[in-house]
This record gives structure tokens, sequence and C-alpha cells, in this order.
């Protein structure tokens, strides 16, 4: 059976996001910890270790290799978190000891008219790790300003190019310049305000091209970012067709560490990368259902089971992941 490292989708180049005040608190270490060795062991803690919150699904870019771009990630639905809802999952949430909320998924979470008022709600109540990936167009001063009294510890941001052609075919919509500024004055308003939070992580997709100017781009950010890292493409969209290929040695370490909550309140197992019909499965609303509930539920084991005996393509929508497909290319063990 594969071990999976703990983040094997992420790379780091040189440096973490995660400062001295996280990395020497007692429960940020457990909860590094558990989020590394628990898939490995088959532990099941007493509540997800991490909850991805999809704030909102709307975004204001159509970056071409994106499955929200496609429509093949979820309905197309757009929608915004409601308060009372979020406030809904962060109070089970910090009450069965979750240590770390991120708040996007398929949208930008900058859109989100109250997201710094999330994260504030979130911090204050107990959870010890925020953050969330943006594409930077909406982090105006005023945005850096709320985002840091609400002491958010980190922040990540996509730059998938290495100058401002590149960046702009890849981030359609996007401005290159507008989004340097933007990066220059978070970092100097938290120079300012003397905090060192939230840290910077600027990051890719490691797109084919990009690896021809990694160079380029380690030597440009790395001086500016408190972190800079690369996220391995996956391969999906129309006419990306994964099914039908098993592979033994796989199974997917977010069954034991973390699920998802859509923006409507909708409750999934994990992220279902390029999986175009959630409902093969999800769980119910968290309006009807406990989040603890489902974590610990006879349908969750037994997604936990099939993939730890390396059947997970007998699950449609994992048999349709394309994290799941880009492992298994990764293994380079499978058999159609």
């Amino acid at each position: 059976m594969s071990t999976m490292s703990e983040n094997f989708n992420y790379h780091s180049i040189d440096k973490s996001v995660f400062d001295e005040k996280l990395s020497n608190d007692s429960r940020f270490i457990e909860y590094r910890r558990q989020w590394r060795e628990n898939p490995s062991n088959g532990v099941i803690a007493n509540f997800p270790l991490h909850l991805d919150i999809e704030s909102t699904n709307a975004c204001n870019l159509k970056c071409p290799y994106c499955a929200a771009t496609s429509n093949s990630w979820g309905k197309n639905k757009k929608g915004f978190m409601d308060f009372d809802l979020f406030k809904k999952v962060i109070n089970e949430a910090s009450g069965e000891g979750c240590y770390c909320v991120k708040f996007s998924l398929r949208g930008e979470p900058l859109l989100h008219p109250k997201l710094s008022e999330m994260i504030k709600y979130a911090i204050d109540s107990g959870i010890i790790d925020c953050y969330f990936n943006t594409n930077g167009m909406k982090l105006t001063e005023e945005v850096t300003h709320k985002l840091i009294d609400a002491e958010l510890p980190r922040i990540s941001i996509s730059v998938d190019g290495w100058d401002k052609k590149s960046f702009e075919k890849n981030r359609i919509g996007a401005d290159y310049e507008l989004v340097c500024n933007n990066i220059k004055s978070l970092l100097e308003i938290r120079n300012r305000r003397n905090v060192k939070f939230p840290k910077l992580r600027i990051q890719t997709v490691m797109l084919s091209e990009m690896r021809e100017h990694w160079d380029e781009y380690i030597k440009h950010w790395s001086g500016i970012a408190d972190e800079v890292g690369f996220l391995d493409a996956r391969e999906e969209g129309a006419g990306i067709d994964h099914r039908g290929v098993s592979c033994k040695d796989f199974f997917c370490p977010f069954l034991w560490q973390r699920m998802t909550i859509l923006w409507d309140g909708t409750l999934l197992p994990c992220l279902m990368h390029g999986v175009d019909d959630f409902d093969l499965m999800s769980f119910e609303n968290i309006k009807n259902i406990s989040i603890k509930e489902a974590w610990h539920s006879t349908r969750e084991n037994c997604y936990r089971k099939l993939h730890r005996s390396g059947m997970s393509h007998e699950l449609k929508a994992c048999d349709r992941c394309s994290y799941r497909a880009m492992e298994i290319n990764k293994i380079g063990i499978s058999d159609k």
C-alpha cells in the first residue's frame, strides 16, 4: 500500500509559511502529526482535522486548466455561504477540536463580502489555522487591513506564469501588474503594522511550459514571499476520462484528514476534484446532519475500507477524480 506524503500534491521550494507561533504550539504539532500519520496508520480521529469550507464558488477568472471553468466540478449554480450557516459549521468544528479551516474550493473567496468576519469568527472560536487560496485580484489595501485585523495566519496567492504574458495567458481575466502590486502592498502593510501575518505563499500549477521557466519563477518570488511552491497539474475537463483505471497501491489520505462543506451546506467526504456529479458521494446538507455523524458513518467507513483494500476505483466518484488519476500516474502501477 502506498504511503502518501501529508501534502502529496503540493511542493514547497525552501521554507514554510508555518511560523514560530504555529510551529511551537502543542496543538498545532499534534495536528500536523495526525495529518501526516493517520492516513498511513488507518487512524480515524474524533473529527476531521481540517475542513474545506467553500465560502463561494463564484470566480472572477476563467483559467483554462481549471475544472470549474469547464463546468466539470459539481453543479454550475453560483452562490455565497450564508454567515449563519458558516457559524453553525464553526460551532460544531471548534467544539469537536477541529484544527484548521480553509475558506476556498472552487471559487475566489475574496468575492465573499464577509470573508474577514468569517475568518475572525473561526479564529476567535479556537480554530488554530486558517487560510485560503486567492488569485489576488481583490486583495486591496482595505481588504489586507481586514485580514490582518482578523489575524489570518496565512494566505496562498496563485501566480501561474513567470511574466505578464504567460500569467495573463494562464489566468484569463487577471491583471499581472495589479496582482503584483497587491502582493507588494500586502507586504508593505504587514511591515508597517509590525505584524508577521498573514504569511505569504506564492504558488503555481506546474504546467508543462512552467517547468522550462521554473528557475526564473523561483528567482523572482523567493526573495519576496515567505514561501514559494507548486501544485502538480491535474488532467481534467471536457473529454478527459480517467474511469476504468485501478491501482492496488493507492489510497487517498483525504478520507482520514478532511471533509468539505459547499457554499449551500452540502457535505462532501473530500474535495472531489474534477467530478461533475457530487451526488455520487455527497452526504446530506449540514442543516440536517452533523459533520461528526457523517465522519463516523457506515458509508464514510465503507469509502475508507475500499481505499485501504486497493479498490477505490469501485467508487464512481473516486474513479473519475483527477487527484486519484494524477497519483496513480505518479505511482506508475495501474491496469485498465
